[in-house]
């Protein structure tokens, strides 16, 4: 199992609470990675209805996903859930959650990325 990458603190990214997002909705952003390396990406939903959010990698100008992505990732009404994926992403890259779907409700989507060695 690889470690955590010294001296290299998580980067996380969220937005405020949104209220009905619609689909697309830029739900959380890592922003672009410095180095090119594997990176343990924890994903943290929470929402007032069943939601879906689309978890993606994107390519270093943020104008496209690079694949296999995106992925679904699915939350419960009223819970809050954690996925924890691992992602090899290139300097310059990133990771961002979406709305899958339209929502009514409340939702928060909580991402914290860490370079992996």
């Amino acid at each position: 199992m690889a470690d955590f990458a010294a001296g290299n603190s998580p980067i996380l990214g969220s937005v405020a609470i949104a209220t009905n997002p619609t689909s697309g909705t830029v739900m959380a952003d890592s922003g672009a990675v410095p180095y090119t390396d594997n990176y343990e990406c924890r994903v943290v939903l929470s929402q007032s209805a069943a939601a879906a959010f689309s978890f993606a990698r994107r390519n270093a100008t943020n104008s496209a996903d690079v694949v296999p992505f995106p992925m679904v990732l699915y939350g419960a009404a009223g819970q809050s859930s954690e996925y924890v994926i691992l992602v090899r992403l290139e300097k310059d890259e990133r990771v961002r959650v979406t709305m899958a779907a339209n929502l009514t409700g409340q939702a928060q989507v909580l991402i914290q990325v860490e370079q992996r060695c």
